[in-house]
């Protein structure tokens, strides 16, 4: 019984096949067939090219995020070498600066110490500029009282120190007093005040002061002899005075200091 069925349902198969084969052959010769191919093509068509031009836009959408995310990704690694660059250039220039300093500082050594390099890196921040933080502390002997210096000239003296970091009272501080005398061998002391100022005092009247005229260590209360401590800006000479005044800037701008060196006792 399942043959007979399966027998026939081949045979009504073949048949509709066979009736559209006849079908489509009478469209042809009738003309009838291009009609129809033209309907589907024209039905056809647009869905063709919407789909196409769709798959070309979302393709090229896709092609210009990545060229931007390649042009972005470009510009962020050339910036980062750019920076690298920049940093190391940077870092070049400050060691030969330092080492010129080193340089310099070896050539104009002072007797009988040995001198350390230093980098300044902070100030005490109850002081403003008057007290400033250097690189070096224990770990290399440094000691409170030992002198900080740049070339010949005295920027102030170690007061605290700390394993790898010491602590330097500037000129200017108020609790800084030094001995001093002028060019013209007129002595006084020079100290410093609030609000970053030094004045040259206890200059006797009697004595010459003059403006621009060059301050140094006159060697007295430990202090060595012959540092250069700054220059007069202003006298202030009242004759009913028992004494007259100066007012004293450093030859170098305590703030933008970057590297000092400091003296130790052989």
């Amino acid at each position: 019984m399942d043959n007979y069925f399966r027998a026939l349902l081949k045979q009504k198969t073949l048949l509709i096949l066979l009736s559209l084969v006849a079908l489509f052959f009478i469209f042809d010769v009738l003309g009838i067939m291009g009609f129809v191919s033209d309907v589907t093509q024209k039905i056809t068509t647009p869905i063709q090219i919407s789909l196409y031009k769709s798959h070309n836009d979302i393709k090229g959408f896709l092609s210009v995020i990545s060229e931007i995310g390649s042009l972005k990704q470009k510009e962020t690694d050339l910036e980062y070498e750019n920076s690298l660059l920049l940093a190391e250039n940077a870092s070049l220039k400050k060691l030969e600066v330092e080492n010129k300093l080193l340089r310099e500082q070896l050539g104009d050594k002072i007797s009988g110490n040995k001198l350390i390099v230093a980098s300044v890196i902070g100030q005490d921040p109850l002081f403003s500029v008057s007290r400033i933080l250097i690189s070096k502390g224990r770990n290399y002997g440094i000691e409170e009282g030992n002198f900080v210096i740049l070339k010949n000239i005295l920027i102030g003296k170690v007061s605290a120190t700390h394993n790898s970091s010491s602590l330097v009272i500037l000129l200017t501080d108020p609790e800084s007093k030094i001995p001093a005398i002028t060019s013209n061998g007129a002595r006084g002391i020079l100290e410093g005040e609030f609000g970053n100022r030094m004045s040259l005092k206890n200059v006797v009247q009697n004595e010459t002061l003059q403006v621009g005229e060059i301050i140094f260590s006159s060697g007295e209360a430990e202090y060595p002899k012959g540092l250069v401590l700054g220059k007069i800006k202003s006298i202030d000479k009242n004759p009913s005075a028992i004494f007259q005044n100066a007012e004293v800037s450093p030859l170098v701008p305590f703030e933008d200091l970057e590297t000092v060196f400091i003296m130790q006792k052989i």
